[in-house]
């Protein structure tokens, strides 16, 4: 039996793929009605649910059913919007979402990666990138509003604007501090800023927009990104480009530390002018740095990880 549950700020709706009375249909999104759905979900023991990535709304509920113990995917929404159109579905309703993901689970249920439990550590680092990710374009958007009312000559605005630039770029100095101290606790750190073009604040966005279960499966996290080049073949006409199909923020910053990396480090700098002697555009050779990065820096925790988990040598007697 697969589970498909529709994720919504005020309710879960639940739907299975075969007859299952004791499945809740529809739960408050609150303590108690996750609680319920877990409860029943832990009676039926389900081969797979599949939740759809909303955000924050499907946290608590994935929380939860990860501390029950049961088998658990997030699905993009890319993939089931997909799925729908294959599907024909002529509704659009949360019930019927519900139904959809349960037979997208059943369908794809060997090629979904399960979720697993996120460490706290990375948790909060999520919630301070993605802050910090709005106060810089909260930043921009102020400092194009001063620009312009520059021009319109409106000095008490600018005045005002000056100001909240000032308060803004105070909170983003608390940001960074708090980021810069919680990378310092953690073991990847230092293996992914030895890498030319990434530094902290890059490093800490790797660590806060992969999965867990990610970190260090080059193939996963180049597809999470979204930087996996996509074949496209039609008769005599053969094209190459970046999927952009995963994770825009931490694509963002891959890209900027791809820019910095062609301009730092010899062998990159080599390897994307052979690409562009190839023919390759100059964003597209700069997005395939990105994805040789991210590749290089999953593999640089990979190692890491094994290096640490090795168990010591005895000594002799």
């Amino acid at each position: 039996m697969f589970i498909g549950i529709d994720v919504g700020s005020r309710h879960l709706d639940a739907a299975a793929t075969a007859a299952a009375a004791d499945l809740p249909r529809r739960v408050p999104n609150a303590a108690d009605g996750i609680a319920r759905l877990v409860a029943a979900l832990g009676e039926l023991a389900p081969a797979l649910i599949v939740l759809e990535a909303t955000g924050t709304y499907h946290r608590p509920l994935l929380a939860a059913l990860l501390a029950a113990g049961l088998p658990v995917a997030v699905a993009n929404p890319t993939q089931v919007a997909a799925f729908r159109a294959t599907r024909l579905g002529r509704h659009k309703t949360d019930r019927a979402d519900a139904a959809l993901l349960a037979r997208f689970a059943e369908v794809h249920h060997d090629e979904l990666r399960r979720a697993t439990v996120d460490e706290p550590d990375l948790a909060r680092l999520r919630a301070l990138v993605g802050y910090r990710d709005d106060l810089v374009a909260r930043r921009t958007r102020l400092r194009n509003q001063r620009h312009a009312a520059q021009w319109a000559g409106e000095e008490a605005v600018v005045a005002w604007l000056a100001a909240d630039l000032d308060e803004l770029a105070a909170r983003l100095a608390e940001v960074d501090a708090a980021i810069g101290a919680l990378m310092a606790t953690r073991p990847e750190t230092a293996v992914l800023t030895a890498q030319v073009g990434v530094g902290l604040v890059t490093a800490a966005a790797v660590l806060a927009y992969l999965p867990a279960g990610v970190l260090g499966n080059a193939k996963a996290a180049a597809a999470y990104a979204g930087v996996h080049p996509r074949h496209q073949q039609s008769g005599q006409r053969t094209t190459s480009r970046l999927s952009k199909q995963g994770c825009p923020a931490l694509r963002r910053y891959l890209y900027l530390a791809a820019l910095t990396a062609i301009r730092r480090d010899p062998a990159i700098a080599a390897w994307h002018a052979t690409l562009r002697g190839r023919g390759h555009a100059a964003k597209s050779a700069a997005c395939a740095v990105a994805h040789k990065l991210l590749r290089q820096l999953m593999g640089k925790i990979r190692e890491q990880r094994k290096a640490l988990h090795a168990e010591p040598l005895s000594l002799a007697a």
